[in-house]
């Protein structure tokens, strides 16, 4: 039988990627601009009606990003290295690390553009790729970080369960794990 945690056809993929990308989005994107906005407590509605307006672009490009290029190298890298004694957690693991890097250093330069350029159609300040590109060093690692936990324990987790939830109700299994 197939691993139940994982999409088994296109469209589980497809619902499977947005679980993952709408979590990763909302939460790594809302807490960079959260942060770098200079929002505070006593600021968090006017975070909240600002973000939930960026939000939709940046989960747009982050689908379409892991859906074209992140998954196929993903796919490319695990199998160079993964064996194929190795466990389906070992390959999830694998797997969720080689995303977690392609996207967290990708999404550190297009969503500072992105986010600055809806900012600035929304009344805030210009857009400057060059400073973008300059500080992506010092942003990369700290995104990084924060993209591994959320992938690890909220993103990854939901969308397998969605996945079990799936195949249960096609299989009528109630012992899928």
């Amino acid at each position: 039988m197939s691993e139940y945690r994982m999409p088994w056809n296109a469209r589980e993929g497809v619902i499977y990627g947005c679980i993952i990308a709408s979590l990763s989005s909302l939460l790594i994107g809302g807490f960079n601009v959260y942060t770098n906005m200079g929002y505070s407590l006593e600021t968090f509605p006017d975070f909240l009606k600002n973000y939930l307006v960026v939000w939709p672009a940046i989960f747009l490009v982050a689908f379409i990003l892991a859906a074209s290029v992140v998954e196929k190298v993903s796919k490319i890298v695990v199998r160079k290295y993964a064996g194929p004694n190795d466990s389906t957690n070992a390959y999830i693991c694998f797997n969720t690390i080689v995303c977690v890097l392609l996207m967290s250093m990708s999404m550190t330069l297009i969503g500072g553009i992105i986010g600055q350029s809806i900012g600035a159609l929304i009344g805030g300040g210009t857009v400057d790729i060059a400073e973008t590109v300059m500080i992506w060093p010092e942003i990369w690692p700290r995104n990084f970080c924060i993209a591994f936990w959320v992938e690890m324990l909220i993103a990854q987790p939901a969308a397998r369960k969605a996945m079990v939830m799936i195949h249960r109700s096609k299989m009528g299994d109630v012992t899928a794990s």
